[in-house]
C-alpha cells in the first residue's frame, strides 16, 4: 500500500470549484490500494465540500498544518496565542482591512467586506459571533487583502503562508503541511501533488513529487503535469509501481 498526498485548491481543484467527478472517481479508485491524505490551507469544514464523499474518511490536514482531521474527528490542532489574536485583530479593524478567523470548525469575519465571505458562506453555515470563536481557539487567520503587509508580519511569533491570489493565511509558529504530514505518516515514503509554496516542503520530501504548473515556478518535482492530465498521471504511477512490485517478485 502506498500513500498519496494531495493538495486541493490549483492541485486538483481549479478556481476555487468542487474536485472535478471524473478526478474523485480515480481518487476512490486509488484510495482501493492506497492511503490517501488531503492537505489544503482551507480549514477541514471547507476541505469536505470540495471532494466527494467517499473520500471524506481520508485523512485531512487543513489550515496549512494547523489542524488534521481522520475518522470523522480532530486528531490534532494548534490555535494562535490569545494576547496575540486580540492585538492582530484590533490593528486590522483599525486598517480596514478583511480577514476571516478559522477555529476548529466554525468562522467569523471582520467588519469589512471581501467578496470572499460570501464564498465561504456557500460552503457552510458555521459562522460564529467573533468573541465565542475566540474563546474557542483560533486555528488560522486568512488576511484577503495585502494592504499594510509589513505592519501585519512584524506582530508576534507566527507562521504565514502566501497564496498567488494575494491572501495570505497566519498560523501558530512551527506550523506547515510538512510537519502536520510527519506526525500523521512518520517516515513513510509517499507520493505527493502539488502547485505551490505551501506545498514545497511536502514536495520537497516526496519519494515521488508531481507539479502542476511549469517547471519555471518549481525545479524540483519529478513529473509536470496540469489538471487535466492527473488521472492519466495517476494511472502512470500506479502502473510502474506494480511493474516495480512484479520485478521484485521475481528476483525473490
Amino acid at each position: 500500500m502506498g500513500t498519496y498526498i494531495f493538495d486541493i485548491d490549483g492541485t486538483i481543484s481549479r478556481n476555487g470549484l468542487k474536485v472535478h467527478p471524473i478526478i474523485c472517481k480515480k481518487l476512490i479508485e486509488l484510495r482501493e490500494n492506497n492511503r490517501l491524505i488531503f492537505a489544503s490551507a482551507r480549514p477541514i469544514r471547507d476541505i469536505l465540500p470540495m471532494i466527494a464523499p467517499e473520500l471524506h474518511n481520508s485523512l485531512l490536514i487543513g489550515c496549512n498544518g494547523g489542524i488534521s482531521f481522520g475518522n470523522g474527528k480532530i486528531i490534532s490542532k494548534s490555535v494562535l496565542d490569545r494576547d496575540y489574536l486580540l492585538s492582530i485583530i484590533k490593528l486590522m479593524d483599525n486598517l480596514e482591512i478583511p480577514y476571516v478567523l478559522d477555529g476548529e470548525w466554525h468562522f467569523s469575519f471582520s467588519k469589512t467586506y471581501h467578496p470572499f465571505h460570501d464564498y465561504i458562506r456557500n460552503l457552510s453555515n458555521y459562522e460564529m459571533d467573533k468573541n465565542e470563536l475566540i474563546h474557542d481557539g483560533i486555528t488560522k487567520i486568512l488576511i484577503l487583502s495585502e494592504i499594510e503587509k509589513d505592519k501585519i508580519l512584524e506582530i508576534g511569533d507566527v507562521s504565514t503562508h502566501f497564496h498567488k491570489d494575494g491572501f495570505y493565511d497566519i498560523t501558530p509558529s512551527g506550523n506547515n503541511k510538512h510537519i502536520a504530514l510527519k506526525k500523521l505518516i512518520g517516515e513513510c515514503k509517499y507520493t505527493a501533488f502539488g502547485n505551490d509554496l505551501n506545498d514545497y516542503l511536502v514536495l520537497d520530501n516526496a519519494e515521488v513529487s508531481v507539479f502542476i504548473g511549469n517547471r519555471d515556478d518549481y525545479q524540483s518535482a519529478n513529473y509536470y503535469a496540469t489538471i487535466d492530465y492527473i488521472p492519466t498521471i495517476i494511472d502512470f504511477l500506479e502502473s510502474k509501481k506494480r511493474s516495480l512490485e512484479q520485478v521484485f517478485h521475481a528476483i525473490n
